[in-house]
């Protein structure tokens, strides 16, 4: 497991949260709300000029476009600094996930973990991984160049099986 494996799956846990997404619309939404407020203040205030409607529903329609771009980089920036500044390194390395009927087991540099299916929250599988969400943000980034595309399927189909109707599959 190697630093981007983590940043992919920081990307794909926050694509799919809830409380990510919902921050994304506020933030969105919130300047050109604020513009569109101004404008009916300065218009009410001095009348209608071109200049005024061109200068605040620009700045309102071009944030609205741009802005989730701008606040996915912001968070991929934040979650490469936490991974740099952090003892992450020390989780990187070969990593060895098993799974069992009890669950997943894994031997990585730090050590030994062991989580029942109860403790799968959703399974993912993409172009480049499988990615094994647990509870909370925590989990496993599986590259598809490591273990295969039908070992990653064959996986998927077991962890589903095993973890329950709670899992979500998404693929």
């Amino acid at each position: 497991m190697g630093r981007e494996d983590v940043l992919a799956f920081s990307r794909a846990y926050y694509a799919a949260s809830p409380t990510y997404r919902r921050a994304k619309t506020r933030a969105r939404l919130m300047l050109p709300i604020m513009m569109l407020i101004l404008l009916t203040l300065t218009t009410n205030h001095s009348g209608f000029k071109v200049s005024n409607t061109v200068i605040f529903l620009g700045m309102g329609i071009l944030w609205f476009i741009f802005y989730p771009v701008l606040f996915n980089r912001n968070v991929e920036k934040y979650c490469e600094k936490t991974i740099d500044e952090g003892s992450h390194s020390k989780n990187f390395g070969p990593c060895e996930l098993t799974l069992s009927e009890s669950g997943l087991h894994d031997r990585s540099p730090s050590g030994e973990s062991t989580f029942y299916w109860s403790a799968v929250d959703r399974v993912t599988l993409t172009d480049q991984y499988l990615f094994i969400f647990l509870n909370g943000p925590m989990g496993y980034p599986i590259p598809i160049a490591d273990v295969g595309i039908e070992a990653a399927r064959a996986a998927l189909e077991y962890v589903n099986s095993h973890a329950g109707s709670h899992v979500s599959v998404i693929k």
